[in-house]
């Protein structure tokens, strides 16, 4: 298995190019601009910002007021090579930092994975506290266990969700979804192949653990733009994705 920091070198490398990045970047910027307009001074925080390829491409698209944390100090590293505004923070403990009810919009992509139950909704009341009364919070998490396979191995992934676990989560805070998609509908099919293999491979001994690698990286060109414009295709098809590998969550305050 990749250690975290090649884990993360792979994500500052794909995160420009990779067709999967470049869909939920897209996602993420519809949502902030259908609710917010041209208004670009909003406050955002990015909560898990990994490597913060997502940070760098609000702020390229002109958005000012932009903060993130990680809990991973090689992450933290990586986002201080591109000179943003990050900090080292636990999401699960962090009453201290920020102000309560400061940030218009709040992100957490592909985090809550790593935690139990009870975790999560510690999390997210801890994010429910920071988000103004206005506000809006954009979640992207990864969806149905049927896909689990090597990649929820290498990035220590303990579940894979559904909506209705959101909805569980949200019952004790002051938190309501008014929009959720699953998204890739259309390479489910070749998604699911690959991690069905990936299972029988790992039930039956048939990989090798000590090498496994996330599925951070970006195939050759064309094959990367034909997947990018499947799934813009599925956009268009589909105004609310039923199934496919992620899930995408927006959030409230009730």
């Amino acid at each position: 298995m990749l250690s975290s920091r090649q884990e993360y070198q792979m994500m500052y490398e794909a995160e420009g190019q990779l067709w999967w990045y470049k869909i939920l970047h897209e996602k993420i910027l519809n949502a902030i601009t259908s609710k917010f307009a041209g208004k670009k001074n909003i406050k955002i925080l990015d909560a898990g910002c990994g490597t913060g390829g997502l940070m760098q491409l609000l702020i390229k698209q002109g958005y000012v007021n932009i903060e993130g944390f990680d809990f991973s100090d090689d992450a933290v590293d990586f986002c201080k090579e591109r000179k943003l505004n990050v900090q080292k923070i636990d999401i699960t403990d962090f009453n201290t930092e920020f102000a309560d009810a400061s940030f218009d919009v709040i992100i957490n992509n592909d985090v809550l994975y790593q935690f139990k139950d009870e975790v999560i909704v510690r999390a997210l009341k801890n994010l429910e506290r920071k988000l103004k009364p206005d506000g809006i919070l954009i979640s992207n998490n990864n969806a149905f266990q049927i896909f689990y396979g090597t990649h929820d191995l290498a990035v220590g992934g303990m579940k894979r969700f559904t909506i209705s676990d959101f909805e569980k989560y949200l019952l004790t805070t002051n938190l309501k979804i008014i929009r959720h998609t699953y998204w890739s509908l259309l390479l489910s099919p070749l998604i699911l192949l690959v991690r069905l293999l990936q299972q029988f491979q790992l039930k039956f001994n048939l990989i090798d653990r000590a090498a496994i690698r996330s599925d951070v990286s970006v195939p050759v060109n064309f094959v990367n733009n034909a997947l990018y414009k499947i799934v813009k295709l599925e956009e268009q098809l589909f105004r609310r994705g039923i199934f496919g590998s992620s899930l995408f969550l927006i959030m409230v305050k009730k």
